[in-house]
């Protein structure tokens, strides 16, 4: 497909002092913009996969100490989700309100039921921030108060790919325990999801 100078660069135009301004079409934050709601939903997709299947094993499994990531099926779903939701208000704090801190202390424990309940609504939020989310705001960048005083800015996409990788390495990880449990775990990649439609 052929891009014109125009189609990427916008229009030229004078301002009010006569400097020249460009109105740059965002080719690249757009299509970065979609490139990331693609992987939330995949994430989603993903998530939903692998609960699905571990309603299939029993307490004991999902509970059993695998000495793997964050112990158990269990926990390192709760890891997951509570990674999530954490990031997720990161995302949705204004910049203007100040530096977002990292909760410390102990998370929620979640049954797997309570997991099974919620998570669809913390996926749908990350979509709606996303799609709700004006062009540019992926760079808007947000301080964050870390453990050891640490007090990054960080764009925003930065945080989302953390939050999305974060969450397809612990899947990982539990898609392995399944496995030693002498189970067949789900099909979760992303050649997966695509060929799932």
């Amino acid at each position: 497909m052929h891009v014109g100078t125009h189609d990427v660069w916008g229009s030229l135009g004078r301002g009010a002092a006569g400097v020249l301004l460009v109105a740059v079409y965002n080719f690249i934050v757009s299509f970065a913009k979609q490139l990331l709601l693609t992987d939330v939903r995949y994430s989603a997709w993903a998530n939903q996969r692998l609960l699905d299947a571990c309603c299939a094993l029993s307490s004991e499994e999902i509970e059993r100490d695998l000495r793997i990531s964050h112990v158990s099926i269990l926990a390192t779903l709760r890891h997951i989700h509570d990674g999530e939701r954490v990031w997720l208000d990161c995302l949705r704090t204004s910049p203007e309100t100040g530096a977002w801190r990292l909760p410390q202390g102990s998370p929620p424990e979640p049954s797997l039921e309570e997991l099974r309940r919620s998570w669809p609504e913390l996926s749908e939020g990350y979509r709606r921030w996303i799609e709700d989310l004006l062009e540019g705001g992926l760079g808007v960048e947000q301080r964050v108060l870390l453990p050891g005083a640490l007090e990054p800015s960080l764009p925003r996409w930065k945080i989302l790919r953390h939050v999305l990788e974060h969450s397809t390495l612990h899947r990982g990880q539990i898609v392995g325990m399944i496995r030693m449990l002498g189970h067949t775990p789900p099909a979760i990649n992303g050649m997966d999801y695509w060929l799932a439609g």
